[in-house]
């Protein structure tokens, strides 16, 4: 009731809608519409009121699941949404969802985390309004030897979204971030439940900065991270973002049984921000690798040429930050 209230207000742009149309438009009570009103009005839509002229729709909410749907041209990605305002994470969620039968595609959305993660358990800011924080839940027919992909194919998908609507290019620091500048914009966070070669689903966890300030970030942040925002120069809104990226991201994932990642993965190699540098790779467990990103190979992992001169296939790590080549030091 309460969508067909907001379709029914959206057809009236800046004009009023009496209460007594609204009642026989919608089937209830003009009491009622006011109760539904005041429902939306919780929701973040901004209605005017006049006693004599009725209703009017000032403005949308950006991601509440009524608009997202609106502006989706996917046909499972995203059709089916979980929203709340704050949440503990949205991939935490995302498996309590994926647990108890979620379709694939599913869309877990919130406006803040209080316990938004990234890799090796650090915390990511989830300032409320500010980005997309989101995850979404798939059920791919790969093995565990595939995974490392499915982060490259994310990253790609909202660098070529992040590019289509607001003329950005974004680059891809290997494995899971979106950087400009060097500073990062974005992070994923892939997830998976299952055996070795049966995976049940697997939750991918995007975190998108897009309004904020320098201000907005924590102290230890500023200077090292950027948004959509700061880039531009103006606010813009996430609802075009989110939906060109599920529409981009469902596309190449439908498009891993027939081409593989080999469209991802030049992409991937023309946008990098990883290749032809010398970085150190932290895998964990006091193991750091050093040497020079090389290549991707086809499954996404990356080609690491130590200073012995030894090639190294690297499939998981932590990229701690660029150093100089040799060939920069000398210079």
């Amino acid at each position: 009731m309460l969508e067909k209230i907001i379709k029914i207000l959206k057809e009236y742009p800046g004009g009023y809608v009496s209460g007594e149309t609204l009642a026989e438009l919608s089937g209830i009570t003009r009491a009622g519409i006011w109760k539904q009103i005041n429902q939306l009005r919780e929701m973040g839509y901004q209605i005017d009121s006049s006693p004599r002229k009725g209703y009017r729709l000032l403005e949308t909410p950006d991601l509440h699941p009524f608009e997202i749907d609106e502006a989706l041209t996917t046909s499972r990605f995203g059709r089916e949404v979980f929203f709340q305002a704050e949440v503990d994470s949205t991939n935490r969620w995302g498996r309590r969802l994926a647990t108890e039968g979620a379709a694939e595609g599913t869309l877990v959305l919130a406006e803040s985390q209080t316990q938004g993660r990234g890799r090796l358990g650090r915390s990511w800011a989830s300032a409320p309004g500010k980005g997309l924080w989101f995850s979404v839940i798939l059920r791919p027919k790969i093995n565990s030897a595939e995974l490392a992909g499915m982060t490259i194919l994310t990253a790609v998908s909202m660098a070529q979204a992040i590019n289509d609507v607001t003329g950005i290019q974004a680059l891809i620091k290997w494995p899971n971030d979106l950087v400009f500048n060097s500073r990062k914009m974005a992070g994923i966070l892939a997830e998976v439940n299952g055996e070795v070669d049966l995976i049940n689903y697997l939750i991918i966890g995007l975190g998108l900065n897009v309004n904020h300030t320098e201000a907005d970030f924590p102290d230890e942040l500023r200077g090292l991270a950027t948004s959509l925002q700061m880039i531009k120069g103006s606010k813009l809104s996430r609802r075009p973002i989110l939906a060109e990226f599920l529409k981009i991201f469902e596309g190449n994932y439908d498009a891993l049984s027939t081409d593989g990642l080999s469209n991802i993965i030049k992409y991937a190699k023309l946008h990098s921000a990883t290749l032809g540098k010398m970085v150190r790779i932290n895998q964990g467990y006091n193991r750091t690798l050093i040497g020079e990103a090389v290549d991707l190979d086809y499954d996404g992992s990356l080609w690491l040429k130590e200073p012995s001169g030894e090639m190294v296939h690297v499939y998981a790590g932590e990229i701690l930050g660029n150093m100089r080549s040799e060939g920069e030091k000398r210079q």
